[in-house]
């Protein structure tokens, strides 16, 4: 008999028939294990809290058969408070959605996956503040997340200086192609085409996002305008340097626009 004991994050799942599901499971070190688990609709299955899409918990896999069957699996942390709203789990979806794609890239990257489970302990926790409201803060984890997940594949832009002169003043551009901040007078020159404008309030978030450690990359206020402009430019840098698009992420846009 082959048996997997891993730790992971359950992705997703499909409904197999009126009673199994076939899970998908992200572990370091391992990468995605698709594993099916037999009566697991019933409320009173020994495993169902545990297999709870963004659960992270420890799994006993059977493989000896090809497809993988959960033999057992026990809760490490639920992030219980995802599921007390709609747009905590949109961007939990995303999250997850994300990870199941980058997969490959970050298997045995053990940092990312603890920031992985960070960010979703953060979206549990999120709340209103007294400057920013629910959905401010969830568009800034989702900034977060997918800045640091592409510079985590080797797209660290540089932010404080130009890309084009090598000039710290007056960078006022950010181009999302390239990568990198521009200062004015390149992009008067017509020197960065795809450039779009920044505030310095932006280019500091972004250059903390980029440069903290990851345990400390969440610990920053920014005004809801920076946070919505950074959100914006965030999403496009990352499809374009990682030629990845998520349908989690419109149904999160559209859920904090109250039209889903």
């Amino acid at each position: 008999m082959s048996i997997t004991k891993a730790s992971g994050i359950v992705l997703k799942y499909c409904n197999m028939n009126d009673n199994d599901r076939l899970f998908t499971i992200f572990c370091p070190g391992i990468g995605k294990i698709s594993a099916l688990s037999k009566g697991i609709r019933s409320h009173k299955h020994k495993d169902f809290a545990a297999l709870q899409p963004f659960c992270y918990s420890d799994f006993v896999i059977d493989t000896s058969k090809g497809l993988g069957y959960v033999s057992s699996a026990q809760i490490i942390e639920n992030f219980y408070d995802i599921r007390t709203s709609v747009e905590k789990m949109s961007l939990a979806s995303y999250i997850t959605d994300l990870l199941s794609s980058l997969a490959d890239e970050v298997v045995y990257d053990e940092e990312f996956f603890r920031f992985t489970l960070n960010t979703l302990f953060m979206i549990s926790k999120v709340t209103d503040t007294a400057k920013t409201t629910l959905a401010d803060e969830l568009l800034k984890l989702k900034a977060i997340y997918e800045l640091r997940a592409v510079s985590t594949c080797g797209y660290m832009p540089d932010m404080n200086s130009c890309i084009c002169c090598g000039s710290a003043k007056e960078l006022e551009y950010f181009d999302i192609y390239s990568g990198g901040a521009v200062c004015k007078s390149c992009c008067e020159k017509g020197l960065a085409p795809e450039a779009v404008p920044m505030t310095e309030s932006m280019r500091q978030m972004m250059a903390y996002i980029f440069s903290a450690d990851s345990k400390l990359v969440f610990k920053f206020s920014a005004s809801p305008e920076a946070i919505k402009a950074v959100s914006e430019i965030s999403e496009i840098y990352f499809a374009n340097k990682l030629e990845i698009v998520s349908a989690q992420l419109e149904y999160f846009k559209n859920i904090l626009n109250g039209i889903a």
